[in-house]
């Protein structure tokens, strides 16, 4: 069988060739029942219009698309609320970078559940919407994913290593392996990995290796209960240090005497019940934070956090699309890095006040 045209898509949706052209060069002109129809047509013939074809009508939009998942729902406002700051960071830094660059940033969400989310996404590229994606996969195997790539869209994963795409992503593993050797050689040795909850679970896996590797090259052991799913929200790491607390000193179940938070957020919230409890930082407790937000040198104790070099990633996706986009780079030549991260050291940690 051919490639499937626009005439076969005029005749599925029974409207005229010129009809199709149009709604996919100028599809505000379209009636929106009428343009309905015609995308439910391109959808079953899994239709894709030449790029090549239109590149010769069109100029390169230089727009590009930052692609974020949205959780589903139900879902607790407070992860929401955490997620969309984290996105809102990392779209504000690629905003300055696009505007650098003379390129104009789209912004798109999609949720898991919207059965039609994938094709709208895939046809910001097909309808010369969009020059290329950058897209913040919820894992590696993310239909998104094999979408794109079946479309042969330009992209970048961002945040995470997905093997066959250009990725930037920041290294977990070691981020979180240098955050326990410091509390190790700070005089910590029963250590709480605050892991996250599963929704991105490479980066899960990767920090608990990170957290396991660093005890097992210091001699220590590695205890299930010290491993605790949080959100990364300040109200779940609130509740799980509340948990943490109520444990008695000695035993087996014993408490901490340290935390490596999942965010700086969950860290702000271990902050908040160690102080309610009565516990001195870092003197009975250590705090880790990630992210190194700017609160995280104004909190009481200033917060130590593993900083995430947001930027650098950002420049090396931007860059990287842009040379897809202009085919300067081979698709096959793939473009991948983890970033390292570096831990800031401040008084939760045990550094003395500046």
């Amino acid at each position: 069988m051919g490639q499937t045209t626009i005439k076969d898509v005029a005749r599925r949706a029974g409207v005229s060739f010129q009809t199709v052209s149009l709604v996919l060069n100028h599809p505000q002109k379209v009636a929106r029942t009428t343009r309905e129809t015609i995308e439910t047509a391109m959808r079953d013939l899994d239709f894709v219009p030449s790029l090549a074809a239109r590149s010769l009508r069109k100029k390169p939009s230089r727009s590009i698309a930052c692609v974020f998942p949205l959780a589903p729902e139900p879902a607790a406002d407070a992860f929401r609320a955490h997620a969309e700051a984290e996105h809102g960071h990392v779209l504000q830094t690629f905003g300055t970078v696009t505007d650098e660059q003379g390129y104009t940033l789209v912004h798109r969400c999609r949720r898991g559940d919207d059965p039609d989310g994938l094709s709208r996404i895939a046809s910001l590229v097909s309808e010369a919407r969009v020059d290329g994606l950058a897209v913040f996969a919820e894992g590696r195997d993310d239909p998104l994913i094999g979408l794109l790539q079946a479309k042969r869209c330009p992209f970048v994963v961002f945040g995470l290593d997905v093997p066959g795409t250009h990725f930037a992503a920041r290294a977990e593993r070691d981020a979180v392996h240098g955050a326990v050797r410091h509390l190790i050689a700070a005089g910590s040795r029963s250590i709480c990995l605050l892991a996250g909850d599963g929704r991105c679970p490479p980066a899960v896996t990767e920090r608990f290796r990170g957290y396991r590797d660093a005890l097992a090259e210091a001699g220590l052991p590695l205890r299930d209960d010290l491993v605790v799913p949080c959100d990364g929200t300040s109200a779940g790491g609130y509740r799980a240090a509340r948990a943490l607390l109520e444990r008695p000193e000695i035993g087996a179940g014993s408490r901490p005497d340290a935390v490596v938070a999942a965010s700086d957020r969950a860290a702000f919230g271990v902050l908040k019940a160690l102080h309610e409890g009565g516990v001195r930082v870092p003197a009975e407790i250590r705090v880790v934070g990630f992210g190194n937000l700017t609160q995280a040198a104004y909190a009481v104790p200033s917060l130590t956090s593993v900083d995430v070099p947001t930027l650098d990633m950002v420049r090396f996706a931007f860059a990287t699309l842009v040379e897809l986009i202009e085919g300067t780079r081979a698709p096959d030549d793939l473009a991948q890095k983890l970033f390292p991260t570096r831990l800031v050291v401040r008084e939760s940690s045990g550094a003395p006040p500046p």
